[in-house]
């Protein structure tokens, strides 16, 4: 595990201010923002499947049940071959077993891999992990911004994030094309805003 902190003051902020003063009021808002990443990329993309379409609390649940299964210890073989009666009594859905299976055969052949995961590109990386049935293009931009700690991520895909960028701008009417373009100005530290757009509502630091 490793945690990044992100400080509203750095050079970075303030160049990101200076090139798109709306950002002001959203660094006001929040003085520091610590993000661990997942250095476990498998476990990484289990929980974010599990994750999927369920609540923070509900999903940590089945994660649980999931870690406490297999005795700590999940790899590509256990879920490979685990009996789909009992991940169901876990709380899985057969459409997620089916997505969890897909990931583990997708490493066990080498279809998706990990070796040299660091020196890819953004884009090979979400290009590798789509090919897993049930991971996405928001799912592999979450992987490179939450296990990866890549700064020049920002994911139109995301509701909270288009929200946030909406009431910024004062204009709720904004396409997601809009908003990309926007979003494009902040290059090449676009995870930077990205993680204060997600907590601008926490509420200012005192």
């Amino acid at each position: 595990m490793k945690t990044i902190v992100y400080y509203h003051d750095t050079p970075i902020t303030k160049s990101l201010m200076q090139k798109d003063p709306k950002l002001i009021p959203l660094f006001q808002r929040k003085k520091q923002i610590d993000v661990t990443l997942s250095d476990d990329y498998f476990l990484s993309l289990v929980h974010t499947i599990i994750a999927q379409q369920l609540s923070s609390k509900v999903a940590s649940v089945i994660s649980r049940r999931l870690t406490d299964h297999f005795n700590e210890r999940i790899t590509p073989d256990h879920i490979a071959n685990a009996d789909d009666q009992e991940l169901r009594a876990l709380g899985l859905s057969h459409q997620k077993i089916k997505y969890l299976k897909s990931l583990a055969e997708c490493l066990i052949t080498r279809k998706v891999h990990f070796d040299d995961i660091q020196q890819m590109s953004d884009q090979e990386v979400i290009d590798m992990l789509v090919q897993i049935k049930g991971i996405g293009i928001w799912t592999a931009q979450m992987f490179l911004i939450f296990s990866l700690g890549r700064e020049d991520v920002f994911s139109v895909l995301d509701l909270g994030l288009r929200n946030v960028v909406k009431d910024l701008y004062q204009n709720p009417a904004l396409t997601n094309q809009e908003i990309d373009k926007i979003s494009q100005t902040w290059a090449p530290y676009r995870t930077v805003v990205s993680h204060f757009l997600w907590h601008a509502y926490d509420g200012i630091d005192e």
